[in-house]
């Protein structure tokens, strides 16, 4: 379906994409002793809230709470590899890894100035457990991660630590919601490298009409890859027509053809960062009521930029957004997801972290440079669903976007 245009000139945009592309980024390194500082800070917090011990959980997927303690990250597979920390203050950490990671995580990881205490998850998690409980016998314990913590972890802290008080803990997911300027460089540059999958997509609907949602993914993933991207950030999305009536939809093999609303939610990984934004197109001679609902959609995101500041709680900012989208006559149409949060998702390391959140139930107060995917989705029935999206920084006098690309896109 990709037009012979297309075809010759996508040889010469990748091989200036890699020509230009965001590959070095000066600022974005973080010594093992910031690492090493963030452990102590967070045996203070669990000190402060009165917790024996803490247990933080992460996997491939979910590594921002263990990778901001010790800087590692298992490796994407077929099962989602595992990874536990037991924190005690005034103890080094312990880590737990698949037996196939610990090699690595010795030469890679920060826990070279914590002590190296490294051990196998599955054979010495369970054992590790009863030994702390005979000898410690904690009291109260809380669990980082316990939101997506794998049952087979969980089933051995309760047959060991069954006399302890376990609870529920952020305190990892509130102390790793507030960014470095390390790492909001890395945030930086992936937003920067993810220009080229928007631009990549316009430029395909210019010259190869009728190119499939599919297609058209493969291209976008491979211009941010040529750019500088180092890893998936999630499953990119290219909706096209009928299939923006949904607020998630895998691509499919449908045409994307002039008349189209095309929405695509994108991003990309640098130094383990993500990138996570959302653009919607015109495409050709859409409907006066489409162009009408992506305009209003980017108008009201903007109006918030500067309304939206530290301080408030995530329901004043939802309130905010709600009176924004009121005044452009499209409140009726905006998209709440199932988390009960307004769009909005914090995000850093992970594409979609804990803290903050916006919402009409979301009480977290915004704290400066927290970071979170801006997300503005609008639904109507029968003309389509638009969507605006950045990652930005909390300031004290609004959201600095990490992504600037033009908001208003049409293409004839």
């Amino acid at each position: 379906m990709i037009k012979e245009a297309a075809l010759k000139w996508i040889p010469e945009r990748f091989e200036e994409l890699v020509r230009y592309g965001h590959f070095q980024g000066p600022g974005e390194a973080i010594a093992n002793e910031e690492y090493k500082a963030r452990v102590e800070l967070a045996n203070k917090k669990i000190e402060e809230e009165g917790l024996d011990a803490l247990i933080v959980f992460g996997d491939c997927y979910r590594m921002s709470n263990i990778r901001w303690l010790v800087n590692y990250r298992t490796i994407d597979g077929v099962y989602p590899q595992p990874m536990l920390m037991y924190l005690v203050p005034g103890r080094d950490p312990v880590l737990f890894l698949p037996s196939s990671e610990i090699p690595s995580a010795h030469g890679s990881s920060a826990m070279k100035v914590l002590g190296e205490d490294i051990r196998e998850i599955r054979s010495e998690w369970a054992p590790f457990l009863k030994e702390r409980a005979e000898k410690d016998k904690p009291k109260k314990v809380g669990i980082s991660g316990w939101a997506f913590m794998d049952l087979e972890f969980w089933f051995p802290i309760n047959d060991a630590l069954y006399e302890a008080d376990i609870q529920r803990s952020h305190i990892i997911e509130n102390l790793k919601s507030v960014k470095n300027d390390a790492e909001i460089a890395s945030m930086r540059r992936a937003a920067r490298v993810s220009d080229a999958g928007i631009q990549m997509l316009m430029d395909l609907l210019r010259d190869s009409e009728g190119i499939t949602e599919l297609e058209a993914t493969s291209l976008v993933y491979a211009a941010m890859f040529a750019n500088g991207g180092h890893s998936i950030a999630y499953d990119i999305m290219i909706q096209a027509g009928e299939h923006t009536d949904v607020l998630f939809k895998r691509p499919t093999e449908r045409p994307i053809n002039r008349g189209d609303l095309v929405m695509m939610d994108y991003g990309i990984r640098v130094n383990d960062y993500a990138s996570d934004n959302a653009r919607t197109i015109c495409y050709g001679n859409v409907t006066d009521e489409a162009k009408r609902i992506m305009e209003a959609c980017s108008l009201g995101y903007e109006d918030c930029l500067q309304k939206i500041q530290a301080g408030m709680t995530g329901i004043e900012a939802d309130r905010v957004i709600k009176e924004a989208f009121q005044k452009y006559g499209v409140a009726e149409y905006l998209v709440e997801v199932s988390e009960g949060r307004t769009g909005a998702h914090a995000t850093g390391m992970d594409p979609e972290e804990e803290i903050p959140e916006i919402g009409p139930a979301c009480d977290n107060v915004l704290q400066e440079n927290q970071t979170f995917a801006y997300e503005l989705s609008l639904i109507v029935p029968g003309i389509g669903g638009v969507r605006t999206e950045d990652q930005v920084i909390v300031r004290k006098n609004g959201l600095e976007p990490l992504h600037t690309f033009n908001r208003f896109l049409y293409v004839d």
